[in-house]
């Protein structure tokens, strides 16, 4: 609140992760085969990153440099490329089997 006591809204930076979300929305994403997503550089579609799930951990990995050097030290990092593939994902999901009348069902 400011001095005058009127409610005043901070404006904060976005964190890495949040710029990382917002840019992933520039990346199409298709799936390999014969497992995992292909998620193609924002600036080249030359460039193309292999995304799947790591069976250990049960987590989406990418190849990209920013996955390999920073992900590998901060658990449940998501690059541009993993946070574009599950947005895939989700809209997949949407689009073909979420049935909001199961999911009423199964909490009734």
């Amino acid at each position: 609140m400011n001095a005058k006591g009127k409610g005043v809204t901070e404006v904060k930076a976005f964190s890495p992760a949040e710029q990382r979300a917002a840019r992933s929305e520039r990346i199409r994403v298709v799936e390999a085969e014969p497992y995992g997503w292909v998620a193609h550089s924002e600036s080249s579609d030359e460039f193309r990153y292999h995304i799947f799930l790591e069976p250990h951990s049960r987590l989406l990995a990418c190849t990209c440099a920013d996955f390999i050097y920073r992900g590998n030290g901060e658990p449940g990092f998501e690059c541009k490329h993993v946070s574009a593939v599950l947005k895939f994902i989700g809209r997949r999901y949407l689009a073909t089997e979420y049935d909001p009348l199961r999911q009423r069902a199964q909490v009734a």
